[in-house]
């Protein structure tokens, strides 16, 4: 049986369109997704982004559950960011009024810059903070026995909801947490693959399920991938020089709005500032072409990570070419 497929949705803005149009989008493409038969709809956290609109997450994920009938939502919640005891109560507000359909990832980077880092921050943010937070969230929601700091306090409507609970991660360091503390691992590996395959090894040798914090009996991983599907090659191949642009810019410091598909899809070369090696590291897991072409390549990654779960991204600046990329894989990943 193949790993769920699921989409992994920034909220990028584009140029040429406000910012009103990127979130409209957002529920376009979330309706569409729910339509293929997505697992799941997950939408990241920044913060003072100039490409990703994606700063109160739960308030865009309870407008995906508003606008879908039957697909999941997940959140990539920047856990130092915020209270153990806000999340719970958002999320478990949200689970609340769509039982079953929404669940907490959990991650220890800021999501931003530097100040608004600062300007967010409610805490530490080292490993063993991040494993402390994470042990009190789930407290509040009622997975287990009350044992953390905040085991005198409710999280009303959170309490007793059990929302599913992963931990991101781009490094060993928060594959070693996930592992730790029993809970699912999603690794990002869209923006950190050299680093995605150690992540997944050293989870799956230090899960422990025995631990008051465990919610699954045995590893769980899932893996973040960037992909552009078309009808031909060619076509995605023009799709996805969006997002490598994209990544230039990022890398060179210029992040901004997704522009249009370049006229060649190597020109992003230019935009690079002498990293084009950065580039291509950072975009390695990458997966563009046709729907079956596309499929395969995710089949290998499912086998050779054992992976429950695939998130795909795309940055693909025309929104019905990007609805139209999803539209085409989900069926044939099925197949």
């Amino acid at each position: 049986m193949s790993a769920d497929l699921s989409v992994l949705d920034p909220v990028p803005s584009a140029l040429g369109r406000d910012r009103g149009a990127a979130l409209a989008e957002m529920s376009e493409l979330a309706r569409a997704a729910d339509r293929a038969g997505y697992a799941r709809y997950w939408i990241t956290e920044y913060h003072a982004s100039p490409l990703h609109l994606s700063s109160a997450t739960p308030i865009l994920l309870g407008q995906v559950l508003a606008a879908t009938e039957r697909i999941g939502v997940a959140s990539c919640s920047m856990l130092p960011n915020h209270s153990p005891l806000v999340i719970a109560e958002q999320f478990g507000t949200l689970a609340t009024i769509h039982p079953g359909r929404v669940g907490i990832g959990l991650g220890r980077a800021p999501g931003t810059d530097t100040m608004t880092a600062e300007a967010l921050r409610r805490g530490p943010a080292g490993p063993a903070a991040f494993a402390v937070g994470i042990a009190e969230l789930l407290d509040y929601l009622g997975h287990g026995e009350p044992s953390g700091p905040g085991s005198g306090v409710r999280a009303v409507p959170g309490e007793g909801t059990r929302p599913p609970v992963w931990v991101l991660g781009s490094s060993v360091n928060g594959a070693r947490v996930a592992g730790a503390l029993g809970l699912p691992f999603v690794v990002a590996s869209h923006f950190a693959p050299s680093q995605a395959e150690a992540a997944v090894a050293t989870y799956r040798s230090v899960f422990d399920a025995s631990v008051p914090t465990a919610t699954i009996e045995i590893p769980r991983v899932a893996a973040a991938v960037n992909a552009a599907v078309a009808p031909s090659e060619d076509e995605a191949r023009r799709l996805f020089s969006t997002a490598m642009a994209s990544a230039a810019r990022l890398v060179s410091g210029c992040a901004g709005p997704l522009e249009p598909p370049l006229d060649d899809p190597e020109d992003w070369r230019a935009l690079a500032s002498g990293r084009e090696g950065a580039v291509e590291e950072a975009m390695r897991l990458s997966f563009v072409g046709t729907p079956e072409r596309v499929a395969a390549g995710l089949r290998e990654l499912e086998e050779r990570w054992g992976l429950e779960e695939i998130l795909v991204l795309s940055h693909i600046h025309d929104a019905a070419a990007r609805r139209r990329s999803y539209e085409l894989l989900a069926p044939v990943w099925r197949s």
